[in-house]
């Protein structure tokens, strides 16, 4: 009997715990429609709500933006992506085409897909990385076809990253110096603007997708 009510007691704890880690936090994506999104340079179909889902399909995509704008914040999704998946999430950036050049672009790719592999892909192109400034740790995604669950803190300056609960990039992105990269990215610079997804024409499923504004 003892153990029986440990082991309750540690399931209701867990799940007091879980709850406060997502007090505060605000669906972005209502599940069954693109309410509160803004779509450009769209692709085929676009986005798609599917069971809950928003799903960027291989003959869909562009980018996908909140309507509103964030400045300091955490967001929390889950993704699942097919074989070669390659999508993105922008964060600070205008209603744009060239998120990772306006605004900023956190990478979401099956680098390890047999198209991928063969590209050469730079440290900073991998899965968690700021495209094209600063890469992430690898080796934390969950297989092909399993959900993965990321978290992207934007506080000031600093950009800390979560991939299945570990944290892949936690940098100042005043590292960024570099004239040619500065030139190529300015948006790195940027304090504030939308959220987005950004299809690149494979099936990536995201849900789940909520944010917690930060003072």
């Amino acid at each position: 009997m003892r153990s029986a009510r440990l082991a309750w007691l540690w399931i209701v704890a867990a799940v007091v715990s879980a709850g406060a880690s997502e007090q505060g936090f605000t669906p972005l994506f209502d599940g069954r429609s693109l309410d509160g999104w803004i779509t450009t340079e769209v692709r085929g179909r676009g986005y798609l709500v599917e069971d809950g889902m928003l799903v960027c399909p291989p003959d869909g995509g562009g980018n996908i933006f909140t309507e509103k704008e964030y400045a300091n914040f955490i967001l929390r999704f889950e993704f699942r992506m097919e074989t070669d998946g390659n999508n993105g999430v922008g964060i600070r950036s205008p209603v744009t085409r060239r998120v990772s050049r306006e605004g900023m672009e956190i990478q979401i790719i099956d680098a390890e897909g047999p198209r991928h592999s063969k590209m050469r892909l730079r440290p900073e192109q991998f899965h968690g990385s700021l495209y094209g400034m600063i890469p992430a740790r690898q080796g934390f995604l969950r297989p092909t076809g399993e959900w993965n669950e990321q978290e992207i803190q934007a506080d000031g300056r600093r950009l800390t990253i979560k991939v299945n609960g570990v944290i892949v990039l936690d940098n100042d992105l005043d590292i960024v110096r570099e004239p040619e990269v500065l030139e190529k990215h300015p948006g790195v610079k940027r304090a504030r603007g939308h959220i987005g997804f950004l299809g690149h024409g494979t099936r990536v499923e995201f849900r789940n997708i909520r944010v917690r504004e930060l003072p």
